[in-house]
């Protein structure tokens, strides 16, 4: 007999839907992970749900891959009648009307520095602040006012790491706010494919697996329980997310902000019309005019992914907060000015003035990303199972994303190393060459959580 949690009276999510509940529809089971509400010995594929997870990467439109499995959106309660039937209720739109023109720099960021102070104030103990050296964490080292209580940790993504331009820009703040600062090597976290799907299941592809490399060796320093300051999607109400005009259902995918991390819905082959996608389309199409509706719906789409960043450590026993999935400060980011939000010119600003515009510091570094091939040179991974998988995807694609993924093949090594080259790669990629060992490997780590999926059904 499978343990579910035990169901309680009301589940309500906030205005982003950051920590998703997932329930079953014909279990009534509900819980914030997925796996606890799969009934795997009667597991059925949902085929639009499949598809519409391998477009985007991970689970949309309040539809999973498992038949009868679902989340709530945002701004929805869920709760039980009498007769212990799911009743789902959404609540009107918190952020309508809350985006006026225009709030002024200062204001922001004293309003920053109150929530953060503030969180800060309820605290004793050391603060973790994960830092790669971008505007977000930047931020959050400067507005955090005991500086004493800070351990930054950073991990480089190029090929010398300790060279990469995250840990370079990190240390150098570190330096400048005389804090508490260390980098964790990363390049094993293929080894933690298990540990990602008991948290995340089918409901998000595998990417954010460094992320438990990442935290396994923090806990190493630091308490139990230890504060985690985050900068999750600072950067969209920031200025640095745009999501361009959508004319079309298909343009939804747009939202998705994937960042090619999916798999080829078209290599399913369980068929369905893409009635949710065309349904939400209609349904929200003029308010899809406006560009600030468009960051906040592409942040809810993607918050069932990103909420790693918060779950993972949590994992590990921190406590994470963030300032930016704050309703008040999202908004007030999204209402100043548009040219202030270009290019983040009223952050880039507040640096200048406090000594940390790193980027006029002409600091050597890399800023090359090959973290991924890092790991696939590291700890090879294993092909993926076409004889389970071909139950749903189609064979030839699955045996094409195997050959690609091994680097160790030579005919796959030396294209590899001819992209890396300055100018050739740059040429290669002109007349059409493409990187078939990344996207492969984004398809890969979509596809190994339905493969873990089907594996568990089996065994069940």
């Amino acid at each position: 007999m499978q343990n579910f949690e035990q169901i309680k009276v009301e589940y309500v999510t906030d205005w982003l839907a950051s920590n998703t509940i997932f329930y079953n529809e014909k279990t009534r089971h509900v819980s914030h992970n997925i796996n606890n509400v799969i009934d795997f010995r009667n597991l059925e594929f949902d085929a639009e749900g499949l598809n519409n997870y391998l477009d985007f990467g991970y689970c949309v439109f309040e539809q999973t891959p498992v038949k009868n499995v679902r989340f709530l959106r945002h701004s929805t309660g869920l709760t039980f009648t009498d007769q212990n039937e799911l009743k789902i209720e959404d609540f009107k739109d918190p952020t309508e009307g809350l985006i006026r023109t225009h709030w002024k720099d200062e204001d922001v960021i004293e309003l920053l520095e109150n929530k953060i102070q503030g969180w800060e104030n309820s605290l004793s103990g050391e603060i973790i602040i994960p830092t790669s050296g971008g505007y977000d964490s930047r931020l959050l080292n400067l507005l955090t006012a005991d500086k004493s209580k800070i351990r930054s940790f950073t991990y480089g993504i190029s090929p010398r790491q300790d060279m990469s331009y995250e840990v370079i820009y990190a240390k150098k703040i570190s330096e400048e706010l005389n804090t508490k600062w260390e980098q964790i090597p990363l390049g094993l976290f293929h080894n933690y494919f298990d540990e990602w799907d008991t948290l995340f299941g089918i409901s998000t592809h595998a990417h954010g697996m460094y992320h438990i490399e990442f935290y396994k060796e923090i806990a190493k320093r630091v308490n139990k329980g230890t504060a985690l300051l985050s900068g999750i999607i600072g950067d969209a109400w920031a200025g640095s997310v745009q999501i361009p005009k959508l004319t079309k259902a298909e343009d939804v995918l747009k939202l998705g902000y994937s960042h090619g991390i999916k798999a080829d819905s078209k290599q399913s082959l369980l068929k369905a019309d893409n009635v949710l996608l065309h349904s939400y389309y209609e349904k929200y199409k003029h308010k899809l005019a406006d560009p600030s509706f468009r960051i906040i719906e592409a942040m809810r789409f993607k918050m069932i992914l990103l909420n790693y960043l918060l779950r993972v450590p949590e994992n590990f026993g921190f406590k994470p907060w963030s300032p930016f999935l704050d309703l008040q400060i999202a908004m007030s980011m999204l209402s100043l000015a548009p040219e202030r939000r270009h290019n983040r010119a009223w952050q880039a600003e507040y640096f200048r003035k406090n000594n940390l515009d790193l980027e006029s510091m002409n600091l050597k570094c890399s800023p090359k990303n090959n973290l991924d091939k890092q790991a696939l040179y590291n700890i090879p991974l294993r092909p993926l199972d076409v004889k389970l998988l071909r139950e749903v995807i189609h064979p030839n694609y699955l045996e094409w994303i195997n050959t690609q993924i091994s680097l160790n093949k030579p005919g796959v090594r030396f294209k590899e190393n001819l992209m890396t080259v300055p100018k050739i790669g740059g040429i290669l990629k002109r007349i059409g060459w493409r990187d078939n060992c990344i996207i492969a490997y984004n398809a890969y780590l979509t596809l190994k959580p339905i493969e873990q999926l089907i594996r568990k059904r089996n065994k069940a």
